[in-house]
């Protein structure tokens, strides 16, 4: 169909499908000179690498630069600070739906031990488990 669409263009008009489109194409590209790397010593590579690494480096903090700018300002636009539109306390700290940290002790055992209730079981209560004991049973009130 696509031929059938090409033939037909030349005829009547131009048919200009999406990747042919000038306007959606990617700008040109500068030529790069080819480089015969053997012809180079090993201190004239690694210095080149050096200044490749250096600029890949400056390019991705270019971009990075790029996209904070559109992000603050779409975040400007809805009337959000970027902070809040990533979920960040005044602390610095991220807002998590779930408490980090130590744990208050859920359950208790018989020598005093205390678990969260989070992570596998402890040493402690196995034995009790397997001789029938329920976790409920070691259940702090």
């Amino acid at each position: 169909m696509a031929k059938a669409a090409r033939a037909k263009s030349k005829e009547t008009q131009e048919v200009r499908y999406d990747h042919e489109d000038p306007a959606r194409q990617a700008p040109a590209r500068k030529a790069h000179p080819v480089l015969e790397l053997s012809d180079y010593s090993l201190p004239d590579l690694v210095e080149m690498k050096m200044e490749v690494e250096r600029a890949i480096k400056a390019k991705q903090e270019e971009h990075v630069a790029t996209i904070r700018a559109k992000v603050a300002e779409t975040a400007n636009i809805f009337g959000l600070s970027i902070h809040e539109l990533m979920g960040i306390t005044s602390g610095g700290r991220r807002v998590t739906k779930h408490a980090r940290g130590p744990q208050p002790a859920k359950y208790r055992g018989p020598n005093g031990e205390e678990w969260s209730g989070r992570g596998p079981s402890p040493r402690w209560m196995k034995p009790f488990l397997a001789e029938g004991k329920t976790k409920e049973d070691f259940l702090i009130e």
